[in-house]
């Protein structure tokens, strides 16, 4: 007996030692079972929210726990600084751009407008059809932004993307959590697709933790998949009434103590949803994946009280920017026994759409040779390695004009990181940045001129890239530094024109007669097909005539100037040329306001008064070129000749141009 329960042992041995061969060979992690995975993806955190990674003001206990027990990783890229956009890439391991998505979702026409599709096709290779498909039981419960909402009823519901139960908040369909007031309850009643259920904003989180400590305990039996998408860091922060109060000895800014209760209400959400996971003992058996879709908010208004809220360390740039910021999540991962506890990796690369690969080689899941993503499954066990591939950005015109509220937080339009090297440049060739993140995390000193050669070949691979994913890129463009520019204040977007000799003085611009300010045409907002159009601002000129402002030319443009003292609103559509002008000359500080509407009438303000209307049509296209202020540089809109500068100074000059385009 004694013998046969050696050999038995025996065997147990040798079979143990083949078994965990063969997992080495094949590149595996150790953990002999298939884990449950629940990834949760925090809507606007920036990287530094947490504390465990910097946040120099409050404390995030449950989420400094979670890393505490489990791996940080320090370079952790979203594949898009806006919303619907990083949630494609994270859900299907592909970049966003091949499925149309490359900004946030809007309504039909908003999306319609910048070339985006309604929602995320539902052929879209998912993390959760492919674990469904093995066996796993399926959830999401938090915000969906990927398809439905707004005026779009037709959207697939999350089952459509695998998952089999699913609670969605603010812009998706199905069951779904909606703000308790009467119009939001009305919109989402009216495209149907699943219960409505009101609700108070800082109620929202709770409601979906509920939902996914359910979903747990109902599946700890089997494997299961499930996201939690909170999205209450995302503005505006609706704390518990009364529960900011105690952040009134931190910050002196409401808005900021309010963000600050969300935060610390959020932390104590995720500290319950690991606390129900170790009181089932499933520690051991699964993995949490911890990060953020973006950056923290960045809207222009927020500079006028001070900062806004959320933290990113020490990158530059925020919500909305291909800088550090707005890219560079925190990332934490547990799988308690499997992947070591307290350790940090500061080196290794892994992108969003590296996640879908990695969770299915964990799942023993295979995966389609097409993904974009690429398995780190070895990096997040604790085990450092370069990336194989670059990681590649696209964000800006022409699918989002959304960007920073500050004029150095807005990157180019495209963006690549290699290793220790990230370069960054627009379409045309322009505002071109390498930098050396190693040496340089703050991205301030700009190689180009130091390595051209490099440069040039990053962006000869962003071009090769582009045309893969359906992007313009002029790949014979010559590389050029940034160049000074004046950001104007544009639907509460600041537009940044490159500066050609005008001096800025608190929003006052001061034009010499040789001077002009140049948007390049690639960043210029939509204004055909009946979009809406204002232009304001106070001038007070030194010369009878002069360009304000013009875009496009006489087949299709506008323009305000000056003609003999006369004040004018120019529009041509198909070539003919519409005109408004001021009943008298002007003299002095004048405020104006020139509107086109979406009708195509066209209306011309004076001191508050308006001195002429009339209709111009709607323009059947796009104007051609960029946008100049105090010269027309191309084909003249009005009736002068161009460039025709202007003398003087143009006052807080604002434009307002629709939403979504």
């Amino acid at each position: 007996m004694k013998q046969h329960t050696l050999a038995v042992l025996a065997l147990i041995a040798v079979s143990a030692c083949h078994e965990l061969a063969a997992a080495e060979a094949s590149g595996s992690d150790s953990s002999s079972e298939t884990p449950n995975i629940v990834v949760i993806f925090i809507d606007d955190m920036g990287f530094a929210d947490p504390s465990c990674f910097g946040n120099p003001l409050i404390q995030t206990p449950n989420i400094d726990k979670l890393a505490a027990d489990g791996i940080k990783l320090t370079n952790f890229y979203v594949n898009s600084p806006i919303c619907s956009a990083s949630r494609v890439a994270l859900t299907t391991g592909q970049y966003q751009g091949r499925w149309k998505i490359h900004s946030y979702l809007n309504t039909r026409a908003g999306n319609a407008n910048r070339g985006m599709a309604d929602y995320l096709d539902p052929s879209a290779p998912t993390t959760a059809k492919k674990l469904k498909a093995a066996g796993y039981a399926t959830a999401h419960f938090g915000k969906w932004h990927m398809g439905g909402g707004r005026d779009v009823d037709d959207a697939p519901l999350p089952q459509a993307y695998g998952f089999d139960e699913s609670l969605v908040s603010f812009e998706g369909l199905g069951d779904r959590i909606i703000e308790n007031n009467p119009n939001a309850i009305e919109r989402a009643r009216a495209l149907g697709r699943g219960k409505i259920i009101p609700c108070e904003r800082w109620e929202r989180m709770q409601i979906q933790t509920d939902r996914t400590i359910n979903f747990i305990r109902r599946h700890h039996d089997r494997p299961f998949y499930v996201r939690l998408f909170p999205n209450d860091v995302h503005d505006a922060h609706v704390p518990l009434p009364g529960s900011a109060d105690k952040f009134k000895s931190v910050s002196d800014d409401p808005y900021v103590r309010d963000f600050f209760a969300v935060l610390e209400a959020m932390d104590e959400h995720i500290g319950r949803v690991v606390a129900a996971i170790d009181e089932l003992n499933l520690g051991n058996k699964t993995l949490i994946l911890f990060t953020s879709d973006n950056g923290p908010t960045d809207w222009p208004r927020k500079y006028k009280t001070g900062p806004p809220a959320g933290f990113t360390g020490p990158y530059r740039g925020r919500k909305w920017s291909l800088f550090e910021g707005g890219i560079r999540m925190p990332f934490i991962a547990r799988w308690t026994g499997t992947i070591p506890a307290g350790i940090e990796d500061t080196t290794s690369v892994v992108a969003a759409i590296d996640l879908s690969p990695t969770l299915c080689r964990f799942a023993g899941v295979p995966v389609e040779n097409h993904l974009d993503g690429l398995d780190r499954g070895d990096v997040l066990l604790g085990h450092p390695a370069p990336r194989g591939k670059p990681v590649f950005w696209q964000y800006g015109h022409p699918h989002a004009i959304l960007k920073g509220g500050k004029p150095e937080h807005q990157s180019p339009t495209f963006a690549m990181r290699d290793g220790r090297w990230k370069f960054l440049v627009n379409p045309d060739g322009s505002e071109a940045q390498l930098f050396d993140l190693e040496a340089d995390e703050g991205e301030t000193t700009n190689l180009l001129s130091v390595q051209p050669e490099r440069a040039a070949a990053m962006a000869r691979q962003i071009a090769a890239w582009a045309d893969d994913v359906g992007f313009a890129f002029d790949d014979q463009a010559p590389l050029t530094a940034p160049v000074p520019t004046i950001a104007i204040l544009a639907s509460n977007q600041l537009l940044r024109f490159v500066s050609h000799g005008v001096k800025d003085d608190s929003g006052s611009l001061q034009l010499d007669g040789k001077s002009w300010l140049d948007l390049p045409a690639f960043r210029a907002p939509k204004v055909a097909g009946g979009r809406s159009l204002q232009i304001k601002g106070t001038i007070h000129s030194r010369s009878p005539s002069g360009v304000i402002l013009a875009h496009g030319d006489s087949r299709a443009g506008y323009s305000v100037y000056l003609d003999e003292g006369y004040l004018c609103f120019a529009a041509c559509v198909g070539e003919e040329r519409t005109e408004v002008r001021s009943s008298a000359a002007i003299a002095g500080p004048t405020p104006f306001e020139a509107n086109w509407n979406p009708k195509g009438e066209m209306f011309l303000k004076v001191n508050g008064k308006l001195v002429g209307k009339a209709e111009a049509g709607i323009l059947p296209r796009e104007p051609g070129d960029s946008i100049q202020v105090g010269a027309d540089l191309a084909q003249p809109v009005g009736t002068y000749t161009a460039p025709n500068h202007y003398t003087g100074t143009i006052e807080d000059l604002t434009f307002k141009y629709p939403n979504g385009t």
